[in-house]
């Protein structure tokens, strides 16, 4: 055990005093350097390219997935008969965060003579405090109560709509033919407007669960579906089929991934590419230093011819010129770690 642990002290004091003495000749000497030159901008754009890469997923989880469902039990026949007892049905999971119940329609929203397509959402203002950070992010008013309305800043600026307006919602109506009746009217006092930030601000309208109850006629028990928050949502397609093979109902299984999952397998991909990419310039810069090495074995050619007449093993010369790569490639991953230090605070901060 102590001859090993020698082998390694000598080749590596052979290998420092070759790689501090330098190569003589030019050549060799302008590819080890350019090979830990490669190695830093490959280390560098590595670290940077993967902390963007992060920054967006976690921007994703922290924003969109923050305010939409990471699952939902949608009722195939139109409703819940009792969207409590699905819930609780849905909480035995170990992936289970919160629920609430919803109702969700197009609809159309009427401020005097401007109107535009919404999506309508009826939900528990309690309970959607616990599945969705939406509440937290009112900008201006206070989140739902029993008869109000929360829209997003986006559609609040180009309708023209302030605080404490009074606003018309369209509801379109089927008649038992199956065909469109006239319209359903709510007007509603505007509560609350949030921001988010992207087109969840243009388009989704929300009211209480039992605004919409009134209007349908529906019992306190009833909803359309169930949503349900999970502590891992990239885990959604699994845990929502697991969760739903558990109910009674005869229910649509949905998760986030049918509706915004490209914007993670666009991330998914990008970081794929992103690796690829690094590790080929990785593998041009660790050829670099092979090539260089082979050089250099024959640069000193003398010198181990004169080391093997002492007793210097083969094995022993291998590590030695093992070891002064290692040198090569350990002083580019400095360089590249120092550089992405150096980078303004500013930059910094976007790419981590």
């Amino acid at each position: 055990m102590k001859n090993y642990q020698s082998n390694w002290v000598l080749a590596f004091t052979f290998a420092k005093r070759f790689y501090n003495a330098s190569f003589e000749n030019r050549y060799i000497r302008f590819i080890n350097r350019a090979s830990r030159v490669g190695i830093a901008l490959g280390v560098a754009a590595l670290i940077i390219g993967l902390s963007i890469m992060n920054g967006f997923e976690r921007e994703l989880k922290n924003t969109l997935l923050s305010v939409i469902p990471d699952a939902e039990f949608e009722a195939v026949s139109g409703k819940l008969d009792n969207w409590q007892d699905t819930l609780d049905r849905a909480s035995q999971h170990a992936q289970f965060k919160a629920g609430g119940p919803y109702i969700k329609v197009n609809a159309m929203l009427q401020k005097q003579q401007r109107l535009d397509a919404v999506v309508l959402h009826a939900v528990d203002p309690e309970l959607e405090q616990q599945v969705s950070k939406l509440p937290k992010m009112i900008v201006a008013g206070q989140w739902l109560t029993s008869d109000g309305v929360v829209l997003g800043k986006g559609l609040a600026e180009r309708l023209g709509i302030s605080l404490n307006d009074n606003i018309e919602l369209l509801i379109p109506s089927i008649n038992e033919q199956g065909g469109f009746s006239a319209p359903q009217y709510l007007r509603l006092n505007v509560e609350g407007i949030y921001q988010v930030g992207g087109q969840l601000d243009y388009g989704q309208v929300y009211v209480s669960l039992s605004t919409l109850q009134n209007l349908f006629g529906w019992e306190p028990q009833h909803a359309e579906g169930v949503k349900v928050a999970l502590v891992d949502p990239f885990q959604a397609r699994v845990v929502a089929n697991e969760i739903g093979s558990k109910l009674f109902d005869y229910v649509y299984v949905l998760d986030w991934f049918r509706a915004n999952g490209h914007v993670y397998n666009d991330i998914v991909l990008v970081k794929d590419i992103m690796y690829l990419v690094m590790v080929l310039v990785m593998a041009v810069a660790c050829f670099n230093i092979v090539s260089s090495l082979t050089m250099a074995v024959q640069e000193k050619y003398s010198d181990i011819g004169i080391l093997k007449t002492m007793g210097l093993t083969d094995v022993v010369v291998i590590r030695i010129f093992t070891l002064m790569g290692l040198l090569t490639a350990g002083k580019g991953v400095l360089w590249g770690c120092c550089l992405v230090s150096s980078l303004p605070p500013t930059y910094q901060r976007s790419s981590a």
